[in-house]
């Protein structure tokens, strides 16, 4: 139990750190670079580990074909829109907004799903959050909004956080006796596709130079960021109750703040704190209600056996 715990530490402290890695890389290198180059060779080095040491057998086309719709979801929108969305924002407030996810996974579920409504427990975690990026748009937004570098961020970071809401949904609609190491890798492949596609047609790479910096930023997100905290992150949601493992959705906008103004001199106001608390509190209120609702059925499910 105390290496699943340590696990957890090591993931929350990693992904903490990754805002500030991302946001060095985007300043460093062409982001769809950045983010295909991440993703093909923590992809590689995934599938290499499930085939070579794991045994794992190659799995149907079926398999196949939803992890490519997953791939595009979670990692060419999810994570790698987000990613570009921090060429314009700091990396404080892009993991602020991240942070919102669970509360876009909730709402999915609630229209997707019937019989899995939101509470009223819920719905008070929903408003408490939304009140809290209205405050921090507020702050961060100015007009004319197609001039404003925080409003073409912040837009871009929610469609990523969009995505990943319902990449996270749609895995949930399917059950595999596949490793969850053999689909991430498998997601990372297909994710990196549409980035690569991105960097080759879309971007000026005149400019970038293969420097010391570059090679060291993307040795730590690959190794670290990729691959290191997502073993982490699956073994301590196998060995601890998921509401503790949750908690890594609190820490990391906790650690990319902090690390943000102390590296990059990221400005902290009064206002961005408040809508900060506020968000992170709604986040916690919606995971809480979801918790509670889950508890409740598994007690009802108990009474009526």
């Amino acid at each position: 139990m105390a290496r699943a715990y340590w696990a957890l530490a090591m993931t929350c402290i990693i992904w903490g750190t990754t805002y500030l890695v991302n946001k060095l890389g985007v300043n460093h290198i062409p982001p769809f670079l950045f983010t295909a180059v991440r993703h093909s060779i923590a992809g590689l080095c995934m599938l290499t580990y499930v085939f070579f040491v794991l045994k794992e057998k190659w799995p149907d086309f079926r398999f196949i074909r939803f992890q490519i719709l997953l791939g595009i979801l979670l990692l060419t929108i999810g994570n790698g829109v987000g990613v570009f969305g921090l060429k314009y924002i700091d990396s404080g407030l892009s993991a602020i907004l991240a942070a919102t996810s669970p509360i876009t996974i909730a709402l999915l579920v609630h229209f997707y799903k019937p019989e899995e409504k939101i509470s009223s427990w819920g719905w008070f975690g929903l408003l408490m959050g939304f009140a809290g990026l209205v405050i921090i748009c507020i702050e961060k937004i100015t007009w004319p909004l197609h001039r404003d570098d925080n409003f073409i961020g912040i837009g871009l970071t929610l469609i990523s956080v969009l995505a990943w809401g319902i990449g996270t949904v749609v895995s949930k609609t399917r059950t595999s006796h596949h490793s969850p190491f053999m689909a991430a890798g498998f997601q990372m492949i297909f994710g990196a596709i549409p980035l690569v596609i991105g960097a080759i047609f879309k971007e000026d790479h005149s400019g970038f130079v293969l420097d010391t910096r570059a090679v060291m930023i993307w040795i730590y997100i690959i190794i670290l960021g990729s691959l290191v905290a997502y073993t982490a992150y699956i073994y301590a949601l196998r060995y601890l109750p998921a509401p503790i493992v949750s908690i890594q959705s609190y820490i990391n906008p906790v650690i990319a703040m902090n690390l943000g103004v102390i590296f990059l001199n990221e400005f902290m106001s009064t206002q961005l704190i408040v809508g900060a608390l506020l968000t992170l509190m709604g986040v916690f209120i919606v995971n809480f209600a979801e918790q509670r609702r889950k508890k409740l059925l598994r007690l009802k499910d108990i009474e009526e056996n």
